[in-house]
Order: structure tokens, then C-alpha cells, then sequence
């Protein structure tokens, strides 16, 4: 072989493993890349469940909330309907309880 011929095969060589080097560089790029990415898309995704948690959590304590003072309301009513219904009744639980001491 002549000097020029391994001199250019060498050359080509040297561009081979140059292409080779290139490419592992650039798919190391893609999969950092890749892999950044998939973590930005977990973070995202995990930071919005944490806020619809927070807003069903939320909307369900303002649920409760309303629903206490609808049950507090219900009880106040209930209330009040005893003891009306209570001082209805107690001029008849007076004369009763004095017509049993008079009789005695």
C-alpha cells in the first residue's frame, strides 16, 4: 500500500470514530434531556394533584361547614318547639300537681 492510501484511510478512521464520539455525546443529550424532562412532567403532575387535593378539601370542608349549620339550625327550631310546647303544657302540670296536693 502507498503512504497516500494508509494516510487516507487513516483520516477516514479518525472521522469514524469523531461520528462515533459525536453520536454517543448527542444521545447522552437526548436521554439527559429526556429524562429532565419526565421529571419537569412529575413535578407538574404531582404539584396539580396537590392542588385539586386542596380544593376537594376544601369544597368538602365548606360542604361540612354548611351542613353543621343546617343541622345547628335544625336543633335551635327543634328547641324551641320543646320548650313552647314545654310552657303550653305547664299551666296543666301546675293545676295537676295542685290539685293532687289540695286532694291529699
Amino acid at each position: 500500500m502507498s503512504l497516500e492510501a494508509i494516510t487516507k484511510i487513516r483520516e477516514v478512521e479518525d472521522t469514524m470514530e469523531r461520528a462515533k464520539a459525536d453520536a454517543r455525546a448527542q444521545g447522552q443529550k437526548l436521554v439527559a434531556d429526556a429524562e429532565r424532562a419526565g421529571r419537569a412532567l412529575l413535578q407538574q403532575g404531582r404539584d396539580q394533584a396537590a392542588q385539586e387535593a386542596a380544593a376537594a378539601m376544601k369544597a368538602a370542608e365548606a360542604g361540612a361547614a354548611k351542613r353543621r349549620e343546617e343541622i345547628l339550625a335544625q336543633a335551635d327550631k327543634d328547641c324551641k318547639k320543646l320548650t313552647a310546647d314545654a310552657g303550653k303544657r305547664m299551666d296543666k302540670a301546675a293545676q295537676a300537681i295542685l290539685g293532687r296536693v289540695v286532694e291529699s
